[in-house]
């Protein structure tokens, strides 16, 4: 009887144990549980703001880019230099749009105004390889900056055009729709691109990873519907893929003397270039399009967003603006952004430069009397001029 019980508490003990171990066990993979749920949680709500500021930054833009003109500087956000009626066609088409504060459309960084959080870049699309429309010369240099054989980049080209052409002829180096059924790939969409990433469909341009890597830190190619070439804004690469011969010295020079004063002419351009325009010259444009690229980022988490943002000015009354095409960009940690909002700027004129502003604001600066007409006082006429503003 006693060794029996003496069994019977030797056995015990080890189950207890068991059930105390198997307890520990659950409670960790209930705490783990709880703790994935909560991160995961915590990424929806932030992804869930994340976009809904985006549609805030889209609502702001679309107002500062429709009541704000564009000129060869930026887009003019701040007070005019010069002022005129608004209501007299002939002194809207006459005047300097000039004013104190500009916004860089060359992907320059800025805080929103109205949420702190958020930094958007600015892209003019004449800056941009416009896959679209620019001719089959600007392509293939583009393609030689990412050290590709001359080959592989006629069959790139050839094979781009064929993707977009509507006939089903095949180019030299190019492929159609039988090429794409052998390797049970989509066939060609035989029109144009809808966005920049559908290229990736496009026969071989999949495999030209260094120009997918470039194109995640900054835009380089586009395919909203532009025409023409701005050196004002377009980047190193844009630049050394549009004009044949030009060297590095010089890009680094002109995009020096562009962030002092922009370029006004192609004269004044191939003189800091040291480069002659030979090429299509009526291609070259000093002014920003209606196309704009833009980038909104999250700085406190890795989201990132690039849309493409048109202004209908001849559908002005039915439907002013579009968004030719948006996607979120992978997270590149080699292309942080620099913290805005730290209290780096001495100069407070620094850091409002560096702000994109709200509507308001903008309405403020460019309208004197819009508050008073918020207000219900009488307007005061033509404003008066702004000349030494802060």
């Amino acid at each position: 009887m006693i060794a029996s019980r003496i069994t019977q508490r030797g056995f015990v003990l080890p189950l207890t144990l068991f059930v105390l171990a198997a307890i520990g066990l659950v409670v960790l993979a209930v705490n783990e549980w709880v703790s994935k749920a909560t991160e995961n949680a915590l990424i929806l709500k932030q992804r869930a703001d994340f976009d809904l500021a985006i549609a805030n930054v889209q609502n702001e833009i679309a107002y500062v880019l429709g009541t704000s003109p564009l000129t060869f500087r930026g887009l003019e956000v701040g007070r005019f230099l010069e002022t005129f009626d608004r209501a007299d066609p002939m002194l809207a088409m006459t005047a300097e749009f000039r004013s104190d504060r500009y916004i860089r459309l060359d992907g320059t960084s800025y805080v929103m105004e109205s949420q702190p959080n958020i930094v958007v870049r600015l892209y003019d699309g004449r800056g941009l390889i416009n896959l679209n429309t620019v001719a089959q010369p600007y392509v293939r240099r583009m393609l030689g900056l990412f050290g590709l054989s001359e080959p592989a980049r006629n069959s790139l080209v050839d094979s781009l055009e064929d993707y977009t052409d509507r006939d089903d002829l095949t180019r030299i180096s190019g492929a159609e729709v039988q090429d794409y059924t052998r390797l049970g790939m989509p066939p060609p969409a035989n029109t144009w691109l809808m966005n920049p990433l559908e290229t990736q469909y496009v026969m071989g341009w999949d495999k030209v990873h260094q120009l997918w890597r470039r194109d995640a830190v900054e835009p380089l190619i586009t395919t909203c519907t532009t025409t023409g070439f701005n050196p004002n804004t377009a980047s190193r690469d844009a630049i050394l893929s549009t004009f044949p011969g030009i060297d590095e010295p010089s890009v680094q020079e002109v995009l020096k003397r562009r962030a002092e004063r922009p370029f006004r002419n192609i004269r004044e351009f191939a003189a800091v270039a040291n480069t002659i325009a030979r090429e299509e010259p009526f291609f070259f444009t000093f002014a920003p399009g209606s196309c704009i690229i833009i980038e909104v980022s999250q700085k406190q988490a890795d989201f990132r967003s690039r849309f493409s943002f048109t202004i209908e000015s001849a559908n002005s009354k039915s439907k002013p603006w579009r968004i030719d095409y948006a996607f979120p960009v992978p997270s590149q940690p080699e292309a942080a952004l620099p913290e805005l909002d730290e209290p780096e700027f001495d100069d407070p004129k620094a850091r409002l430069e560096a702000i994109f502003p709200t509507p308001d604001t903008v309405d403020k600066y460019q309208r004197p009397d819009a508050e008073a007409e918020r207000q219900g006082a009488p307007q005061s006429g033509r404003p008066e001029s702004v000349v030494n503003a802060p």
